[in-house]
């Protein structure tokens, strides 16, 4: 609840992997584990956040996806060939070599969409990456990975939902990316 007593729900976009690709990153996720320890991410929330906007009011859900809806951005595949950790917080993680420029207009074009709205979010440089491990620490040399290809032709809004169980992340809203001609 916001100081005002309205229902909140926290909700981040987020590029959602296939099976196959979610497999291949929980598979980099326990060779991970054997170096770094701490706690795997379960493999049903892996994802890349685009923009984490944290408590959003639940009356202002269907304008987060009617925001979505006008954001235009073209499809593109992602390589993830590189793990990572980031001391300060215990996060270990997969990311690509490079990052595609497609994804960064897709991640600027929605913010500035969100920002227009009134929509308050997580605005540091953005760095995609999916969160493998927490309470990682690694001090010795990353694991090698196959390369991991995931192509992208849409994103997603996710709330996340908790329970007595934990927390479990729900899809609540999907956008294509337009077709690249090749």
């Amino acid at each position: 609840m916001t100081e005002e007593g309205q229902k909140t729900s926290r909700m981040f976009f987020a590029l959602w992997p296939t099976a196959k690709v979610r497999s291949a990153l929980d598979r980099a996720g326990k060779k991970l584990l054997t170096v770094c320890g701490g706690r795997r991410t379960r493999a049903e929330t892996i994802h890349i956040t685009l923009v984490f906007l944290g408590d959003v009011v639940v009356d202002r859900i269907e304008e987060l996806k009617a925001q979505a809806a006008l954001v235009e951005a073209s499809a593109f595949e992602l390589n993830i060939t590189r793990l990572g950790w980031w001391r300060h917080n215990r996060v270990a993680w997969a990311t690509p070599e490079e990052t595609p420029e497609a994804l960064t207009e897709l991640v600027a074009n929605l913010s500035s969409r969100l920002k227009e709205a009134g929509f308050h979010f997580d605005e540091r440089p953005y760095v995609p990456h999916a969160t493998l491990l927490r309470k990682a620490n690694c001090h010795e040399k990353m694991p090698e990975i196959d390369p991991i290809l995931w192509g992208n032709k849409e994103f997603v809004l996710v709330q996340s939902v908790v329970s007595e169980k934990g927390s479990t992340y729900e899809v609540v809203g999907r956008w294509p990316l337009k077709s690249v001609a090749k």
